[in-house]
């Protein structure tokens, strides 16, 4: 009930690049009375975000570009219900969108340009439940940081970063030009290993990709990127199992070899304390490769 009622008290309202009315979550010509109330000193929208006090209210507005198009988001709300209303949409930890901006921006009130192309990158850390159980939820804090991060550093200024939940994060690109988005993920791959190694810390993460081909869903696009992702998952996890296996065979081919050596040396006294040890860790490695 209690976020009912904040929802309510907080307004939300997306304008074209005229400062027209696309979306509001209140009636059309209430938004209208409250923009021309609490919006009417500011002469340009240039310095992005921008957030202020007015009388008993706080104003946030924010500029974002999907295909080609520049889009402003306003947030009011009173001082009671909003200590800091940037948090409405973005993300603390990261400094990137969240949630909550998304779904604004994928209403279909929006008039998007259906001749365009969005493409649409799905990022996911691959070993942050690790690092929390391992390392507590500091780590995991700064794993989503460095992600964060390296998201910045790596898109361009029309494109959207937002962190989806969790460790998971989506991309938006105004392009249909598939090499351009796999750049864009090489470069963000290469921030995230170079910040880790300095931070001492490692990250791993699959990626899928997505892209609208005339058919302007969000929503579809990423579940498209989310099958692309959970197949990379499969690939590593089977890569790991080869791996783990290989070397499990090596190790046995190597104490195996070290039992032999030790038997001849030892001649019949096959009761030694180091036979027996070795015999153990064989059967152990054995007994471990065939599960």
């Amino acid at each position: 009930m209690e976020k009912e009622k904040n929802d309510k008290n907080i307004i939300r309202i997306i304008l074209n690049i005229n400062k027209e009315v696309l979306y509001s979550n209140v009636n059309i010509n209430m938004a209208k009375n409250y923009l021309k109330v609490l919006i009417s000193s500011y002469d340009s929208f240039n310095d992005m975000p921008v957030q202020s006090c007015f009388k008993k209210y706080q104003v946030v507005i924010d500029r974002f570009i999907l295909n080609n198009q520049t889009f402003f988001l306003i947030v009011i709300a009173k001082m009671a219900d909003c200590n800091n209303c940037v948090k409405a949409i973005r993300d603390e930890v990261t400094g990137l969108y969240n949630r909550n901006y998304l779904e604004f921006i994928k209403r279909e009130a929006l008039p998007i340009n259906m001749d365009k192309y969005l493409s649409l990158i799905l990022i996911d850390v691959d070993n942050l439940k690790m690092l929390n159980d391992t390392y507590g939820h500091l780590a995991g804090d700064k794993v989503i940081r460095i992600v964060g991060q390296a998201i910045k550093k790596g898109i361009r200024q029309k494109d959207l970063g937002i962190r989806f939940g969790g460790d998971e994060f989506i991309i938006l690109l105004p392009t249909k030009d598939k090499m351009a988005t796999e750049k864009v993920v090489t470069r963000i791959r290469e921030t995230i290993h170079e910040m880790a190694k300095k931070h001492k810390i490692d990250i791993e993460v699959s990626v899928g990709i997505a892209s609208s081909n005339n058919t302007f869903s969000i929503e579809e696009m990423i579940r498209m990127a989310d099958i692309q992702l959970y197949e990379q998952k499969i690939i590593k996890r089977e890569q790991k199992k080869e791996d783990e296996t290989s070397g499990l065979a090596n190790e046995i081919l190597e104490i195996k070899e070290e039992l032999n050596k030790k038997v001849v040396e030892n001649g019949n006294n096959l009761s030694s304390i180091e036979i027996l040890d070795l015999s153990q860790r064989l059967d152990d490695l054995i007994v471990k490769y065939l599960e």
